[in-house]
């Protein structure tokens, strides 16, 4: 993915999500520095805010330096980079067994390993329930637990529809 913007100063970017060298999926930004001919890239380090001469100055944080561009496109570009993980970990994606006994609540059900991309979560986002174990005033049995667990009886079908690998299933004849 790519995004061309400016910066407040005017200076054309081209914010891209891209894998780095060992292939985990970055957000980069190209960009000429003043007086360069080149374009050059620079690897996206976070958002923040940082004092200068002319007092604060909030963007992306880049090469020991902010990159002031609208927060709704750094915003933008962290989805899709967030997106592309998620993507990447539906290859070794399976349920996990969570389980938490409070003196209000007991979550005792099946959550998924890893996060997932959006288009993935469409598909099984109706058999989901989202849970918080603090709603205990205290843990009796297990741990704490806040997150996505999948309804039960659903298991099977989340599986299916995200193609777990059979080896990895919990219910491994569906």
């Amino acid at each position: 993915m790519h995004l061309s913007v400016q910066t407040k100063s005017g200076i054309p970017v081209r914010l891209t999500v891209e894998r780095d060298k060992y292939g985990v999926p970055q957000i980069y930004a190209h960009f000429r520095q003043a007086g360069e001919a080149e374009e050059k890239r620079y690897l996206c380090n976070g958002w923040g805010v940082r004092k200068s001469g002319e007092g604060f100055k909030e963007g992306i944080i880049i090469f020991g330096g902010i990159l002031e561009v609208p927060k709704e496109d750094w915003q933008k570009m962290l989805f899709a980079r967030e997106d592309l993980r998620g993507k990447d970990n539906l290859e070794n994606i399976h349920l996990v067994k969570v389980y938490s006994q409070g003196n209000r609540l007991t979550i005792d059900g099946y959550t998924l390993s890893a996060r997932i991309d959006k288009a993935s979560w469409k598909k099984i986002a109706s058999h989901m329930v989202e849970v918080d174990s603090t709603e205990n005033d205290e843990v009796l049995s297990g741990g704490h637990f806040i997150g996505w667990i999948v309804k039960k009886g659903m298991e099977g079908e989340v599986e299916r529809l995200l193609n777990v690998k059979p080896e990895k299933r919990v219910y491994p004849d569906l």
